[in-house]
């Protein structure tokens, strides 16, 4: 019997350069395409690395939406379509897990199911917030007033690198949005922030990368 021989599905390539950005991006690409996120993979000043993988159309219809998202937030994309990539190259498109000793956190995000037998399923937040500084002066600044303006929890850190640092935190939209507006203004006091974002109803591809505290 001949060996099934390994096809590596169409694949959407998107590098953003802010990981706030990117997972809005992401968001709204979820919820416009047929599309399954296959990882996801920090690449320093260039931001995050979004892999996407679908038939070719969808893919295109992921790319088509990402470079529609970041012109209306004025951040760089490099994108590309993969209609059939080679299975020799899938071992980098589908990269192994990586832990960044200088980051202190891994640097590959590959999406976490839930295992379908447990019953407690964590409920998705209703909304969460973004904020994405340059120095940890600032972005601990931004979370300290994005805290004591709404009802709002902390549920991630990512370093980036270059001294790129997002806050996430969920909450129910109207508290999200006060706590991002806040967190905007004391971030912009104290040094450089470089994106506040709120993504109501977050799709599972969001939910399922985030590092959780």
């Amino acid at each position: 019997m001949s060996a099934t021989l390994f096809r590596p599905p169409a694949t959407a390539l998107l590098e953003i350069h802010s990981l706030g950005a990117a997972l809005v991006v992401l968001d709204r690409i979820e919820k416009a395409a047929s599309v399954s996120l296959l990882q996801a993979e920090l690449n320093d000043a260039y931001g995050l690395f979004l892999k996407l993988i679908g038939d070719p159309y969808s893919v295109r219809i992921a790319v088509d939406c990402a470079r529609e998202v970041t012109g209306e937030m004025k951040v760089a994309l490099t994108a590309e379509v993969l209609d059939s990539p080679d299975a020799g190259a899938w071992s980098v498109i589908n990269s192994a897990p990586e832990y960044q000793p200088s980051l202190e956190q891994s640097v590959v995000f590959i999406p976490q199911t839930q295992n379908p037998s447990m019953t407690d399923k964590p409920k998705s937040p209703e909304a969460l917030g973004l904020l994405e500084t340059q120095g940890f002066a600032a972005v601990t600044a931004a979370t300290d007033a994005a805290c004591k303006a709404a009802n709002v929890r902390v549920i991630a850190k990512e370093k980036l690198g270059g001294g790129y640092i997002t806050v996430i935190f969920e909450g129910d939209v109207a508290a999200v949005t006060a706590a991002v507006e806040a967190g905007r203004s004391a971030a912009e006091g104290v040094g450089k922030l470089i994106s506040a974002y709120v993504i109501p109803r977050p799709s599972e591809g969001v939910s399922q990368i985030l590092t959780r505290l």
